[in-house]
């Protein structure tokens, strides 16, 4: 079968930014995107940040009931475990609720 190709116009400072990033994790940039293509694919995604509302809470809720247990740490099916109280930062400023968002607050500092 021949090779598809396609053509993309990009930001040569943000092309060699991200070509230095897939290389340094082992990607070529072609290898990279097309990573990124088929994890948006499985997973419903058009962007990284267009997860929904409702997902993102629900990893909330289980992340803060680690960390309420003191599970500092989750393989997160990656090659590195993640820290559960660095994940719960990065989502507190997606969550809408803000009971669980207070929730959030308090338990990381109470754990900090």
């Amino acid at each position: 079968m021949p090779k598809s190709r396609k053509g993309f116009r990009l930001n040569p400072q943000l092309y060699n930014a991200f070509k230095e990033l897939a290389s340094k994790n082992g990607y070529t940039v072609t290898g990279a995107f097309e990573k990124f293509m088929a994890s948006a694919v499985e997973f419903g995604l058009v962007f990284p940040s267009a997860v929904k509302t409702e997902h993102m809470e629900a990893e909330t809720r289980v992340m803060l009931a680690w960390l309420k247990k003191d599970k500092y740490w989750v393989n997160l099916g990656g090659k590195e475990e993640t820290s559960t109280r660095g994940r719960l930062l990065e989502l507190l400023p997606k969550i809408e609720d803000a009971q669980l968002r207070e929730e959030i607050e308090e338990t990381l500092k109470e754990k900090s």
